[in-house]
């Protein structure tokens, strides 16, 4: 099982088969996010809400996400 991801505006993220998702928009209602808005590698969107977000199973495939770790890696090893 992967970890449960939090949809971050603009960030990719895989499925278990691989496959690339990226989400496009958080709607949000009453300063709540009600829904998801995500586009597939081909460019279909579909609109989630909460629940299915969190079903999809889903992993951070974002390479800004993985940059910056690298970052936080090679600063925290700097500073040693």
């Amino acid at each position: 099982m992967f970890l449960q991801q939090k949809p971050i505006t603009g960030y990719w993220y895989s499925n278990q088969s691989g496959q690339l998702i990226q989400v496009r928009a958080i709607v949000f209602t009453c300063g709540r996010g009600n829904r998801i808005v995500i586009e597939d590698i081909s460019g279909k969107r579909q609109s989630l809400d909460v629940p299915s977000w969190r079903d999809m199973d889903l992993v951070l495939h974002s390479p800004v996400a993985d940059r910056e770790s690298r970052n936080r890696r090679r600063n925290h090893t700097d500073e040693s």
